[in-house]
């Protein structure tokens, strides 16, 4: 455009001493004319819109794995074991961030469960899933702290549609795709129901990881201070974990939560090693220093991005992580069996004490784990 294109108008007086300068009429006359003069100069509008749409569908997808991503990265610090569950981005993520849960004016809030599955496979491919984590998160409508109430992976249950079988087998018979991957939603999908029938508890959301996935997202941020009551040998390497509190890399992580042939009380007490384990990687995930950190924030996003399966069940993520938020700081609570080994029509299966289990269940379901911890001490993780 040249200089006889262009007009300054300063708002200055026109020649009549009116204020406003020229005719608007005018202006909007000599702006035509000189965009006809040099409408040959223009770009073709086609390529130049399409250019603009992938820009705006990049940027809404961007989003969508952002939002995705924090809500795993806050059910992933709740969980922390081996494993997390559903599938990323299966369900509907809102472009508008809902306030957080816990700040709704809308009353009194609401106890969530959550429910998160640890899976035994490294890279998520194999036919051979099975969940060696099964971890209830309970959060109480107090917001006062978090509770993590592991079931045995060996505990004999009805799987719905398959008969009795151990509760780790519900994720393979669920994901089961033979000549092809599984499919890791089917598989938390039927063990949320095993679960369910089991507890009559329903969860507000369900996640899924694997052990590849725990490691890398261990290492995402910069590792986990784990403190152990009594020294742990590996079965798989030559690693030990001595008693007392100690900083995890991914590595060292996945081998201790793998850990049950040496312990007293076998796969409970990995259990426990799990909800210490689950506790601390809480701690770092919210940790400010993460948080702010925009290049451990991209790792994180990433990790979560390629291995985390989570299904939120109608809450938005940013409800999820601003409720899970508010219960960072306190101090976990978590939750164990006595192991009661029996007989069943697949081998050795575990069973649950009649009582003591609809007791806590019942306490769950009431919102009262409060008051049952206070009643049942010995089964609270030291």
């Amino acid at each position: 455009m040249s200089d006889d294109d262009i007009r300054v108008f300063d708002g200055s007086p026109g020649p009549d001493g009116s204020a406003g300068g020229p005719d608007p009429r005018t202006v909007e006359d000599e702006l035509r004319a000189a965009f006809a003069r040099h409408e040959s100069l223009a770009p073709e509008a086609g390529p130049l819109r399409a250019a603009i749409d992938r820009r705006a569908v990049g940027r809404r997808r961007r989003r969508r794995v952002a939002q995705v991503a924090g809500a795993a990265l806050a059910m992933l610090g709740v969980l922390a074991l081996p494993t997390l569950g559903r599938t990323v981005g299966m369900s509907p993520v809102s472009e508008v961030p809902a306030p957080p849960l816990a700040t709704r004016p809308t009353g009194p809030a609401e106890p969530l469960n959550f429910l998160v599955l640890g899976l035994d496979g490294g890279d998520g491919r194999s036919n051979g899933h099975r969940a060696d984590t099964v971890l209830m998160v309970h959060v109480p409508a107090d917001r006062s702290r978090l509770y993590l109430v592991s079931i045995p992976r060996d505990l004999g249950v009805e799987v719905p549609e398959h008969g009795f079988g151990k509760l780790s087998a519900a994720f393979y018979l669920g994901s089961h795709r033979p000549g092809s991957r599984p499919d890791l939603a089917a598989g938390a999908a039927l063990t949320e129901r095993t679960v369910t029938a089991l507890t009559g508890i329903r969860f507000d959301a369900t996640a899924t990881l694997t052990y590849a996935g725990l490691r890398q997202l261990t290492d995402a941020v910069g590792g986990v201070r784990v403190c152990l009551p009594q020294q742990v040998r590996s079965y798989h390497t030559a690693r030990v974990f001595p008693a007392g509190c100690q900083q995890l890399d991914g590595a060292a992580a996945q081998d201790l939560l793998r850990q049950r042939y040496r312990l007293d009380q076998g796969a409970h007490d990995r259990d426990r090693n799990g909800q210490r384990f689950a506790e601390a990687l809480l701690h770092e995930v919210t940790d400010p220093a993460n948080g702010l950190n925009p290049v451990r924030v991209a790792e994180i996003v990433r990790v979560l991005g390629r291995n985390l399966t989570l299904d939120l069940d109608g809450m938005t993520p940013p409800e999820l992580f601003g409720t899970l938020r508010t219960v960072a700081a306190a101090d976990a609570v978590g939750i164990g069996w006595t192991y009661h080994p029996d007989r069943g029509p697949v081998g050795q299966v575990e069973s649950l004490d009649p009582a003591q289990s609809r007791s806590l269940f019942d306490a769950l379901q009431r919102d009262t784990l409060a008051e049952w911890v206070d009643k049942h001490p010995d089964r609270v993780t030291r």
